[in-house]
């Protein structure tokens, strides 16, 4: 009988406790940041508009891309961040933007912790426009399932 009560025991402990550990969402991705540390830019809407052209001539960590402009910038070239992951690219079967592609980029330049960022809104590559944020709310398409490409 002892033995029986303490296998049952066991049994309800490892169901409760797995059944907390399902309900917690361990990495189930539903944060607002990228997961480093950095989190989300809110508000991009409020930043000021942009449109740059050139060649893709680096990939920044994360979901950032370098182009080399015409802008007269420091070196001519302008960091772009927030152009999403491979696997939103991958749902609208456009390859994602890579050394040595020509593209066209529009978004807002944010305040992003006293450093100014170039977040994307839709980038235009071999013709195609790839939509990348809401044009409402400036949410990234690629969360919760929402996918548009013109």
């Amino acid at each position: 009988m002892k033995k029986a009560l303490t296998g049952s025991m066991i049994v309800l402990m490892v169901f409760f406790l797995s059944a907390g550990l399902g309900f917690a969402g361990n990495g189930k991705g539903s944060g607002n940041g990228s997961g480093n540390g950095t989190g989300p830019i809110h508000d991009i809407l409020a930043g000021e508009p942009f449109v740059y052209s050139g060649d893709v001539i680096g990939c920044t960590q994360g979901q950032g891309i370098e182009i080399a402009t015409d802008t007269e910038t420091e070196d001519g070239n302008v960091v772009i961040y927030g152009i999403g992951p491979v696997r939103y690219w991958d749902s609208l079967e456009v390859i994602r933007p890579d050394v040595g592609d020509t593209i066209e980029v529009s978004g807002y330049v944010v305040d992003y912790n006293g450093e100014f960022r170039n977040i994307a809104m839709e980038i235009t590559i071999d013709g195609t426009i790839v939509q990348l944020r809401d044009s409402e709310t400036g949410v990234p398409l690629w969360r919760d399932g929402n996918r548009k490409s013109n």
